[in-house]
């Protein structure tokens, strides 16, 4: 049974046909591979000046805050400067520094009752004149008396 069996099957049929080999060609595209490779390259350089461009406008915007603050500092300074010079003047401004100034440096005093002219304002102007002129001549005439007490 079993060499009829074998030749039941013919041995052709175990053979298997080839198909010939066939041979592809790889189609090189040079100008396509080029040009991917320029833009791998391209594309980094872009994003790297993009990033020195960014960087760059932040290490400006550093330097102007930095400014800034120094300017700030600067303008509290004269802020207590100003203050400072305020304060003197209204201390060389007050009518006490003024008084003891008028009196330690440039040697004024007090009027005295002699010396003090009183003006009455009205209706009698012709009046006021003549007692100013007679308050005139008395002090001149006191001056003179003071004058000639001194000599002798």
């Amino acid at each position: 049974m079993l060499a009829r069996e074998l030749s039941y099957y013919p041995e052709s049929s175990y053979e298997v046909k080839k198909e010939p080999k066939r041979t592809t060609r790889k189609v090189h595209r040079k100008g396509n591979d080029n040009i991917l490779k320029y833009i791998a390259l391209i594309i980094p350089i872009i994003i790297l000046s993009i990033s020195l461009l960014i960087l760059s406008r932040y290490a400006n915007i550093t330097t102007i805050r930095h400014e800034i603050t120094q300017m700030e500092r600067e303008k509290i300074e004269l802020e207590k400067i100003k203050m400072n010079l305020a304060a003197d003047l209204e201390g060389i401004k007050s009518s006490a520094r003024i008084e003891e100034d008028a009196i330690n440096k440039l040697g004024m005093n007090y009027p005295t009752e002699d010396q003090i002219v009183y003006i009455t304002v009205g209706e009698n102007i012709v009046e006021t004149t003549e007692t100013a002129e007679r308050a005139n001549l008395s002090n001149k005439f006191k001056s003179i008396f003071s004058m000639f007490s001194k000599i002798l």
